[in-house]
This record gives C-alpha cells, structure tokens and sequence, in this order.
C-alpha cells in the first residue's frame, strides 16, 4: 500500500509540472478556492492534526484490551549442587519463557475514549475553521486581481482619449492654428497617465502574487482568470448575504468546549468509580544436562477488583473544578456570542455603506466620462482651452480612483460577512 501511494503521489507530482509546464493556470473564483484548499500548506497540517487525533483515539481504546508481554531467558549456576542433608538439588542450566497478559477497565477508561472521538471532531471544526480562511484568502486575492485590471483599462481608455486631442493639437501648432503651449500641457498629461499605467502593471503583479501565494502555488507560476468583474458587482451580487452568527466556526468550537468541559467532569466522577482487572501469567522451563531443579513461578491467574475508599477530599475537589469548568465555558460561549452579534451589526453596516459608496461612485464615473468626452469634442472645436481639458481629466482621474477604492471596500466588506457566516 506504502509504494502504491508513493507511486501515486509520484504521478500526481508528474501531471501537476506538465500542467504547470504546459500554459498558465486558467481559474474562475470556485477553481481557485478550490485549489487552494487542495494545495495550502495550512489544511495540510489540519489534516495532520486530525490523523494525530484518530490515533490517539486508539491509544485510548487499546488501554481496556489484552496487553502481552513476553520474556525468554538463559540461567546458569556452573554446575552447583544443594546439599540438604542426606539429598541435594542440583541447580541445573534453565532457559525460561514468560508470557504476561492482563487487562483492566473502569469508568474512566471509557470516558477517554469518549473524550478522544470529541477532539477527532475539534479537530475536524478546526480544519473547517483553516478551510475558510484560505477560501477568504483566495477570493480576495482572486477580486483583488480583477479590481487592478479595471483600473489599468479605465487609465488607458482615458489616456488614448486624451491621445486623440494630443495628436490634433500638435498637427494644428505646426500649421500656426494653435499654440505650442496647449500641446505641452497635453504631453504632460500624458506623462502623468503614463506614470499611472506602469503604477496599474506594478499594482496587477502584485495583486497576482498575493493570489498565488494564497493558492500555494510555485511562485513562479502563471494565472489566467477566466471571469469579469462585472459579474461580481451586479446588484443581485453584491447584495447583503444571509446567515447566522451561530454557524461561526468560533460558535461551534465554543460548543465543543462545552461538551468537552461535561465530559471532564463525568471522567472527574469516575473517580469514585470501581476498576476491575485481570492478569495471567506463564511460565515455562526448560532444563538442560540434569534433572528438573525447583519451580519457584508456576501459572496462575488474577482477578482483581480495586474499590477507591478515601482521598481527603482530592477527588471531591476535582469533580468541583471540572464542575466550575462547565460554566466557565459555558460563560464564554455567551460573551463571545455577544461579540460576534456587535461584529455582525458592524459588517453589516460596512457593506450598506459600501455598496452605496460603489453606487454613487460608479454613476459620478459614467457622468464624468461623459462630461470628459464631450470636453474633448470641445477642445477639438476650440471652444475650452487646454486647461479647461486637464482640469476635466483630473476630475476623471478622481472620480476613477474612488470608484476603484468602492470595488475594494465592498469586496472587503462582503468577504468579511461571508466569512462570519462560515459561507464562504
């Protein structure tokens, strides 16, 4: 089974370098989610965790099976004699094989057990808990790549705009129909919207680093991403997710707690419980050039039933302390609850603001293109200047950098909410 498994990990190791070595990694959102969650190092070590947890679980079920433990040994007394009166005992070379079984349970040794299945299922919680974080990580990264790319297209649709009139205007200063000064004043926007698109390049590799490195992917691979932005900030998108903070991974592992806190204390109260045990011993003898000596071992068979009778109140305190533990989990589950349900209000509240501010952003920037594009209709007839011009592209500029930080703020806003609801 080892090399079969070996075998395979080989060949799944070959198939993901000749997909790595035959083009970019193409991925929509859930591909990517997807991925990441199959590749983080994170949910390796949460799996890990679990397996851990499942031999533990083991260990506390062997404890009530037979345990056997054998020993096999050479005695020699170089020949010595006994002399007892009027006969001896020789003391012969022995060898000797020993086997010891016993086994033993009380009440204890199944509330372990019990306790061991429970941390399989923390364990379990927790792996969701790490699932949900990468899968947070990878949208955001993912949007974060798409939002960087719409704002290098709405500089280059402003600046090959502005290109037009820069052209126009540098064909009339050369025939003496307008002024050397008004194309200066165009190539120096230019510039400025040249200096913002290398920014956009600079701002798209970054943002694709974060996503590879949130997939735990080589770091020297590429990535296509296959979905527009347009589809996640349609109003039917965008919309405040439903959900309950009792679905929390910090809910549900506070409720664990709990659980486990009750358990403790049934396992505390075992302590006033009986424990029964049994144990048989072999021995056997083999003697070698004389006669058979004395056996001093012979086979025999043990029950045994041990009944605690009086601790000074060690096992009282003890149940009390588990007791008290109880509600102490119990008072941080209610408090952490209270937390979570002000933290609920507040994502709500950022992603109502959000939205609006990405509404009333997005139509400032369609009313802003407009007025830029009738401004340079304008400038081409001669009716504004050059000044006049910029002073509307700088306004286009702004009203372009906010509506790229609204993209932010509700992609934020939502992740977080999600990923307060564990839906992510």
């Amino acid at each position: 089974m080892l090399i079969l498994a070996a075998g395979m990990s080989l060949c799944a190791t070959a198939q993901t370098d000749t997909s790595a070595s035959a083009g970019p990694l193409i991925l929509t959102l859930d591909s990517a989610k997807a991925y990441a969650v199959q590749h983080s190092k994170t949910m390796r070590t949460a799996d890990l965790n679990i397996q851990k947890a499942e031999w533990a679980k083991w260990q506390a079920i062997s404890n009530m099976l037979l345990n056997v433990d054998g020993t096999l040994s050479y005695t020699t007394m170089f020949g010595y004699v006994m002399n007892l009166g009027s006969f001896s005992i020789p003391s012969n070379d022995v060898g000797t094989l020993g086997i010891s079984a016993s086994a033993a349970v009380n009440g204890q040794m199944i509330v372990g057990v019990q306790i061991s299945k429970l941390a399989i299922e923390m364990q379990k919680l927790a792996m969701q808990g790490s699932e949900n974080d990468v899968k947070a990580a990878a949208t955001t990264s993912y949007l974060s790549v798409l939002i960087a790319q719409e704002s290098k297209k709405t500089i280059e649709d402003s600046r090959k705009n502005l290109e037009k009139s820069y052209n126009n205007i540098v064909q009339l200063a050369k025939v003496g129909m307008a002024e050397q000064t008004d194309a200066d004043q165009l190539k120096v926007q230019l510039m400025v919207l040249d200096n913002n698109l290398r920014a956009a390049d600079r701002n798209i590799q970054l943002a694709k680093s974060a996503l590879i490195t949130a997939l735990g992917a080589p770091p020297t691979t590429e990535i296509q991403l296959t979905e527009n932005l347009d589809y996640f900030f349609e109003n039917e998108q965008i919309a405040e997710p439903s959900g309950s903070v009792e679905g929390n991974i910090t809910m549900q592992q506070l409720d664990m707690s709990i659980d486990l806190a009750k358990k403790q204390w049934t396992l505390s109260r075992w302590a006033y419980g009986p424990t029964f045990a049994i144990q048989y011993n072999y021995s056997g003898r083999t003697y070698f050039g004389k006669d058979a000596g004395m056996k001093q071992a012979p086979n025999n068979m043990t029950f045994a039933l041990s009944i605690p009778i009086f601790s000074s109140g060690n096992r009282y305190s003890q149940c009390k302390q588990s007791k008290i533990d109880i509600d102490i989990a119990q008072t941080q589950r209610d408090q952490t609850l209270e937390q979570l349900q002000v933290q609920e209000i507040q994502l709500k509240y950022n992603l109502s603001n959000a939205i609006e501010t990405y509404n009333s952003s997005k139509e400032s920037l369609e009313l802003y293109q407009k007025i830029f594009k009738n401004s340079l209709q304008k400038y081409n007839v001669g009716t504004i200047s050059s000044s006049d011009l910029i002073t509307v592209n700088n306004n286009l500029l702004n009203a372009q950098g906010t509506y790229i930080q609204s993209l932010y703020s509700v992609m934020t806003a939502q992740t977080d909410l999600l990923k307060l609801y564990n839906n992510l």
